[in-house]
């Protein structure tokens, strides 16, 4: 069998990935957020609101960054938190009419960026790289539901 370098390729791919993808957003007058942030109103592009530990769990954000960037958005007016009604001690994150009209941006530059990832691929090699990929992420979510509870 060869060399397994699949960790290390994916590690070099994901750094690789948030630099230009960071660029991108610089590079676009439209966008108000950085890379990391997107994560964030990524998420709550797909379900707002959502409590500080719901987001971390979906973005893989520590909780000590994540509550300076969920600060920093608040400051920029892209998202809003309030008190949770069902449990006084959480607060619940909602995305304003700004932060959601910034999933325009993120789309597109989403998109330049797997134009680029996917360039030279054909449709049949781009479902067979995701589903190894899948399959990765699955055995390691696997192994970490069993390490991780100890």
């Amino acid at each position: 069998m060869k060399s397994k370098k699949g960790g290390y390729l994916t590690l070099k791919i994901r750094l690789l990935n948030g630099r230009l993808f960071n660029r991108y957003l610089t590079l676009d007058k439209r966008a108000l957020y950085n890379a990391e942030q997107g994560k964030i109103l990524s998420a709550l592009w797909d379900k707002s609101p959502q409590s500080a530990t719901e987001l971390s769990h979906i973005t893989g954000l520590a909780n000590s960054g994540l509550s300076l960037m969920l600060k920093r958005l608040e400051e920029q007016g892209l998202l809003t938190s309030q008190v949770s009604r069902e449990d006084k001690r959480k607060r619940m994150f909602h995305l304003t009419p700004l932060g959601a009209s910034q999933q325009t941006v993120g789309e597109e530059i989403s998109q330049r960026l797997s134009n680029v990832f996917y360039q030279g691929f054909s449709n049949q090699e781009i479902e067979a790289v995701e589903g190894y990929l899948e399959r990765i992420l699955e055995n390691l979510e696997q192994e970490a539901r069993q390490v991780l509870k100890r």
